[in-house]
């Protein structure tokens, strides 16, 4: 079938655009070389390919394998492309053959350095390759290859080769080496910022600037003398509170956590508990239902009344496995009940602290108002008097020129500060009701699809035990028909 196919090869058919490969999603091994293919197309949901051969065709460009992550063995031999690109996102890359292409640039092959599982590379027949320093200048860059243009690679030419570029590569390996201390801090920053997302705790990296963010009066402040220092201030302020108020909440954020582990535990050690029940019951069952089906099987003839007692025992069984999955039922209410209790009690700490953290700020911010209208006020006077500092902006000398523009411009920044705090609280309040809110609503919905479920499922096989016997029954009268002569 197309979905479990794992292999395709295509070769020689002239094709000369990718396409119609929907459904191949389990393509391991894609075959499409000797063919009259101009670009690399339609291959995004091929995954799971590791193997691509797409050599003897007409492909000016390496692009389109950006979703080829799991890519290991890459054919592009023999077709017109002129630079080494559109391979960052195949860094699985083991076997890559360019040979037979257009690539000028020595430089381009320190473009492969990031491919460190690459044991493979073919690039013979560019003109490339016929550049003096060609081979030791790819040994010297790539030291972790194997094979290189159909000959393996000896360590002694490795060596040598880095030996002879050793002065360049230390100026490469220094600056790989601040592009992954980079990369690790942008990646470091990234799940910091995402389990901070989670714990509903991202507004504090934030809050600050985003107070500023809309803040068009500050744009006439900012040239104040001394505005600076207030600023700064304030933005210490903020971050400390911010940082108190982000320790609190991943406390509170861990006892979630460990609250929604034992539950799950809880609830676990019950489906445990009640499927060997279950299953007890039901082998119990099938033991005594095979022997008295032996023994009938005995019998010249079965009747309806010869399997009465079968029918009790079903029915029997039948009531018994479902008061056990209402019991069952019973007993998830009541831990659904008191995980529901403690996980509201959480949520509405962390409301409390989130309000109290709001209220901090706003405090901050009403005093940051505070010491710029003082500011102000003291500049206003100065201003009057003529004593304004001589190299005071000419945007700051405009301002002060008139307090009402200046008071005006101090009130709507705070407007516009306390504006956004009440959005990001609002924003914040929100989350977490909706978290309390949605987590418990999984839980319940789950165990609402998992009791219907069971109750179909219950009364299917209890339908099937019935068509069994009843089968055993038309049996019977079948061989009385078929043996009655006419």
């Amino acid at each position: 079938m197309v979905a479990e196919a794992t292999c395709l090869c295509l070769s020689f058919r002239n094709i000369l655009k990718i396409g119609n490969l929907q459904g191949f999603q389990a393509l391991r091994k894609l075959c499409l070389d000797n063919n009259i293919i101009k670009s690399i197309d339609n291959l995004d949901h091929l995954v799971n390919l590791t193997w691509l051969d797409l050599s003897f065709n007409c492909i000016s460009a390496i692009n389109g394998l950006e979703k080829l992550e799991h890519l290991s063995d890459l054919s592009l031999f023999n077709n017109l492309i002129d630079e080494i690109q559109g391979l960052d996102h195949c860094r699985k890359l083991q076997c890559l053959s360019l040979g037979n292409n257009n690539i000028v640039a020595l430089d381009s092959i320190v473009k492969l350095r990031c491919f460190k599982n690459l044991q493979l590379l073919n690039l013979e027949g560019n003109p490339v390759s016929k550049e003096g320093e060609y081979r030791m200048y790819v040994l010297a860059y790539l030291n972790d290859l194997t094979y290189l243009d159909y000959s393996m690679v000896v360590k002694t030419e490795t060596v040598a080769a880095r030996e002879q570029y050793q002065d360049e590569l230390l100026d490469v390996e220094e600056k790989e080496a601040l592009e992954e201390e980079k990369a690790a801090r942008e990646n470091a920053a990234s799940k910091h910022t995402a389990k901070l997302r989670a714990a509903n705790l991202a507004v504090v990296e934030t809050i600050f600037d985003d107070m500023f963010a809309e803040d068009t009066e500050m744009t006439k402040l900012k040239h104040l003398p001394g505005i600076s220092d207030i600023v700064n201030s304030f933005q210490s302020e903020v971050e400390s509170a911010s940082d108190l108020f982000l320790q609190t909440g991943l406390v509170k954020d861990q006892q979630k956590s460990r609250e929604i582990q034992l539950f799950e535990t809880a609830v676990h050690n019950l489906r445990v508990q009640y499927a060997s029940e279950s299953v007890n019951m039901i082998e119990t069952f099938g033991r005594s239902k095979k022997r008295s089906l032996r023994e009938l099987a005995s019998q010249s003839h079965v009747e309806q009344d010869d399997l009465d007692h079968l029918r009790v025992s079903l029915t029997n069984l039948s009531s018994a496995l479902m008061d056990l999955e209402m019991r069952q039922v019973e007993q998830f209410e009541d831990l659904m009940g008191k995980f529901e209790n403690k996980f509201s009690e959480i949520k509405i700490s962390c409301l409390e602290g989130q309000q109290s953290y709001f209220r901090i700020v706003e405090e901050h911010e009403n005093n940051y108002t505070r010491d710029l209208m003082q500011l102000v006020n003291e500049l206003l006077e100065k201003a009057s008097k003529e004593e304004l500092p001589g190299d005071i902006p000419d945007e700051a000398s405009s301002l002060l020129i008139d307090r009402d523009t200046c008071m005006n411009a101090i009130t709507g920044s705070h407007d516009i500060h306390v504006g956004r705090l009440y959005k990001f609280e609002d924003e914040v309040k929100n989350n977490e009701e909706t978290l309390c809110k949605r987590t418990i609503r999984n839980y319940r919905e789950d165990e609402h699809t998992r009791s219907r479920n069971r109750i179909v499922e219950l009364k299917a096989f209890e339908d099937a035990c019935l068509n069994e016997l009843m089968d055993m029954v038309s049996r019977e009268v079948d061989d009385d028909v078929d043996g009655d002569p006419e």
